[in-house]
């Protein structure tokens, strides 16, 4: 009984998905709202899931009694996860299909959201968050699809959106997850998240095309899996520098590690005949600059995330400034925190979709200099400006708005600049890119935080926090003169 209801069920979504792929593929490329539509949905299913459970930390810590270092690595676990599949992923979209991927992987983020709210311990929910970090494949392969799928003129526009969509995701992530984990449990941020993550996927299976665009190459494992073991082993000395020191011996190691496998992976692609990542393609001057524009990218959105709950949860500062010698925090709850991230997320919400307008009229090179720069300037804000909540408030709207526009511009860039063959792996480093970016900003947040302290207490002082944003804003400035060294010729087509 069992297998006759399977079978019918398969047969029934083959004939819809078969008669919607017909639609798309008999040369009318022009309906390209429906597989918008879906394409976003799965991404605000994913962003949402993604983030939720940022708030939600110390929480899950508490409840399942362990510590602190311990509970990071539910953040950490996934980010590491994330940068070694999406490589991987992004060639494999390239070389069978980005819709086939796209669905395979929310079917294991669904997996291992559905595993992280039944799981007992943390050793078991560290390891599907892993499995979830796989999934970080979909952001870059949606751009992919929509190089393959929409006319020249919409691509910029329907990158925006997209980019829009992931700001939307965060946001409710960000304000709900505090909430849910404070009144309810935490394990229902997982079930929510796995109930969109399965209408997203079902909604891309059934109206999204099947690519049309593939390259014929065999996936390079061994280059894939030297590449993920040097971003691995990156991650994870940035991750436990502050806990083990800088200077000891396993973190030193890491470096050295990440350094070697990242030398044998360029020895290996440049000797590879199928390699997994075309050196001259990642080289060409719009991939790469647009490319070292993004670390700083993920630099400033990552180490704001960090930096701005340990700033307003720390206890209120006295009124009277001159006899306080903790000159920030509003000692508001962690909920609270994640709602103070909202206003970031909103200004990625609005930046995304404009910057799809704009690029209309303005090349994208300019706008993701532009975007570098607002994003520069709302680091600056907080830096200076910290000591009431609507302050902090206008500066992560700034923020998010510049990295809305930085994402939406580079994302253009990124997919224009290369072949349509090499669209998923282009769209896939740079996305591992801004993780690897935002692993050094949180890391090098907290250790700015821990070693900059008030005598005789573990407190930091005010000026970590400003030292923290300033350096993020000048990692901005760099950024925006890398996007202007664009050379000319990729402002409109990339080609």
């Amino acid at each position: 009984m069992k297998s006759r209801f399977r079978e019918g069920w398969l047969t029934l979504l083959s004939g819809v998905r078969t008669s919607l792929g017909e639609k798309y593929s008999q040369g009318d490329r022009r309906r390209y709202r429906p597989v918008l539509a879906a394409l976003l949905v799965g991404n605000i299913a994913f962003a949402f899931q993604q983030t939720a459970i940022i708030p939600a930390i110390p929480t899950i810590g508490r409840d399942l009694q362990v510590s602190t270092a311990w509970s990071a690595w539910l953040l950490s676990g996934y980010l590491i996860i994330a940068s070694i599949a999406t490589p991987l992923l992004g060639r494999l979209g390239d070389q069978r299909g980005k819709r086939r991927l796209i669905v395979e992987s929310l079917a294991l983020f669904f997996i291992g959201s559905v595993g992280a709210a039944l799981s007992p311990n943390m050793g078991v929910l560290i390891a599907f968050r892993a499995l979830q970090g796989i999934g970080g494949a979909v952001f870059p392969l949606s751009f992919s699809v929509v190089r393959d799928e929409f006319p020249e003129e919409r691509v910029g526009f329907a990158i925006g959106v997209l980019t829009g969509g992931f700001g939307i995701g965060t946001a409710l992530g960000l304000s709900a997850s505090g909430f849910i984990a404070d009144s309810l449990s935490w394990r229902l941020i997982f079930a929510v998240g796995a109930v969109a993550i399965l209408v997203g996927l079902v909604l891309v299976a059934l109206l999204v095309p099947p690519s049309t665009i593939t390259a014929s190459s065999r996936l390079d494992v061994p280059g894939g899996l030297l590449f993920g073991g040097a971003l691995a082993a990156l991650l994870l000395a940035l991750t436990e520098g502050v806990a083990l020191g800088w200077s000891s011996w396993p973190v030193i190691a890491l470096f050295i590690a990440a350094v070697g496998l990242l030398a044998g992976w360029i020895r290996r692609e440049l000797r590879a005949e199928e390699p997994l990542i075309n050196l001259r393609v990642l080289g060409a001057p719009a991939v790469l600059l647009t490319n070292l524009a993004t670390l700083a990218l993920g630099y400033l959105l990552f180490g704001a995330y960090f930096l701005i709950p340990h700033l307003v949860e720390a206890p209120s500062h006295d009124p009277a400034w001159a006899a306080s010698r903790l000159h920030y925090g509003f000692a508001v709850s962690a909920a609270g925190a994640g709602l103070l991230l909202v206003p970031g997320s909103i200004g990625q919400l609005i930046g995304g979709p404009l910057s799809g307008e704009i690029q209309k009229r303005v090349s994208p090179k300019w706008l993701f200099a532009c975007g570098m720069a607002l994003g520069g300037v709302g680091a600056v804000v907080l830096a200076i400006w910290h000591d009431r909540i609507w302050e902090i408030a206008v500066g992560m709207l700034v923020l998010g708005a510049g990295a809305g526009f930085g994402i939406g511009a580079g994302g253009t860039l990124v997919t224009r600049a290369v072949s349509e063959q090499d669209t998923g792996i282009s769209n896939a480093i740079n996305s591992a890119l801004r993780r690897v970016g935002g692993g050094v900003g949180s890391q090098v947040g907290a250790a700015l935080l821990a070693s900059l302290t008030i005598a005789g207490t573990g407190v930091p002082r005010e000026n970590a926090f400003i030292f923290a944003f300033a350096v993020a804003a000048a990692l901005c400035l760099l950024g925006a003169g890398c996007a202007l060294l664009i050379p000319t010729e990729y402002e409109a087509s990339g080609h």
